[in-house]
């Protein structure tokens, strides 16, 4: 009876131990890369602006197309600025190094460029020579927050260190259940993270004669620049949630968020007046126009929280209420461009696609440059700009649509 009883109270002891999992415990090793930020003065770093000499092209980011002149960030480090008098041979004559740069624009001598939170106006006379000519503070002020921590707004993040760590923990595990303050953390083996001047569908900043128009997660700003050295702010206009892309089309602007979009009519230029919006399930979206129609991409990822990957065309004849007309089943789509009757898409890694929209009810495919990782295009007259994860190519246009392969500016 004893020795039953005790088999008994064994049986239940491990009962126990595996009900609450407190007697036998995995260990799982996981490799961590941790990257804390390197600071360096806000003001240290604009009494130091200049322009080096040429660098490779790390990462291709957002693109300003002036004159004889392009100029391409380098996602938060600078700017490269290229002598494109020959498209055939684009030639890189400079990097301004600017820690946080994102957006771009040119007007005259004067580039503007945002500075995290900040916006800086920059007289490039002489490319080589960089002179800063204002500081307009906290005009994207979402922007004071990198990677989850509040940066000091006296301090500018110009790099980081990297670390790797392995960690042993309790498993089995489903989410690493860390939290890291001021450094971003991720497993090994990760590697994503992505008359004026006209910029391509993706940009944040818009020009339109002279006023200068910017848009942060949720308003938009008008600055004038009738002294372009001298940005003013005149009007900070709240536009709803998530704003990504700003457009200009004649006396509108086009204005994506992840939710839909805006039309906003300058009339008057200082005050923009929302005139008509179209919701659209989550997702990024930057837009273009023509004289009757909106194309928008829709597409997934991480960041833009979408369920589509698609193309919308809208009818807009009525500014007010634009109308859906139709959907198109896209991979991955970015941005897009216009020319005529043809329809320039970035569809992610399928490729740069050509499409004739003279009949929007049945886009037809004309043409696909198989390029991995578009990002974004510029069309002015016979020449298309695409921004691609191996670097900046160039185009000739046809009077067909298609396009030939000119040059291509090749990543690091």
């Amino acid at each position: 009876m004893k020795q039953v009883i005790k088999m008994r109270m064994a049986f239940s002891m491990v009962l126990a131990c595996l009900v609450l999992s407190s007697c036998v415990k995995d260990r799982i090793t996981r490799t961590y890369s941790i990257r804390t930020p390197i600071y360096a003065s806000k003001s240290a770093i604009l009494a130091g602006l200049s322009a080096e000499e040429p660098r490779p092209i790390d990462k291709t980011g957002k693109i300003w197309w002036y004159g004889n002149y392009i100029f391409m960030n380098d996602p938060g480090n600078g700017i490269h600025i290229i002598n494109n008098s020959d498209p055939a041979r684009p030639v890189v004559k400079a990097f301004i190094k600017l820690p946080g740069n994102i957006d771009i624009a040119v007007k005259g001598n004067i580039l503007y460029a945002d500075l995290y939170a900040d916006m800086l106006a920059i007289d490039i006379s002489d490319p080589m020579n960089p002179v800063q000519k204002k500081l307009v503070e906290n005009i994207f002020p979402e922007r004071n927050y990198q990677y989850g921590y509040n940066t000091n707004p006296d301090q500018i993040i110009i790099g980081w260190n990297t670390k790797d760590t392995i960690v042993e923990v309790d498993g089995p595990i489903n989410t690493p259940g860390w939290f890291c303050v001021n450094c971003q953390i991720a497993f090994s083996g990760d590697t994503k993270a992505g008359g004026d001047g006209i910029g391509g569908s993706m940009a944040r900043f818009s020009i339109v004669n002279d006023y200068l128009y910017t848009v942060s997660t949720s308003t938009l700003s008008s600055f004038t620049i009738a002294k372009p050295e001298d940005p003013t702010l005149v009007n900070a206009n709240p536009f709803g949630w998530n704003i990504e892309t700003v457009y200009p089309f004649r006396d509108k602007l086009f204005i994506g968020s992840s939710s839909g979009m805006f039309i906003a009519d300058i009339s008057n230029p200082a005050s923009p007046q929302l005139v008509g919006s179209f919701s659209h399930a989550n997702a990024c979206d930057p837009v273009v126009a023509d004289d009757n129609h909106a194309y928008v991409t829709l597409r997934t990822g991480t960041e833009c929280m979408g369920t589509s990957n698609q193309l919308d065309v809208l009818d807009i004849t009525n500014i007010s209420n634009p109308v859906l007309l139709k959907t198109y089943s896209m991979a991955n789509p970015f941005g897009l461009g216009i020319k005529g009757d043809f329809l320039y898409i970035c569809d992610g890694d399928a490729g740069l696609k050509v499409f004739n929209k003279k009949q929007p009810l049945n886009i037809e495919p004309v043409q696909r440059i198989e390029v991995a990782d578009t990002y974004d295009v510029i069309i002015r007259q016979s020449l298309l700009i695409l921004v691609a994860g191996d670097g900046l190519r160039q185009y000739r246009i046809g009077e067909d649509g298609k396009l030939s392969h000119l040059s291509t500016l090749k990543t690091n």
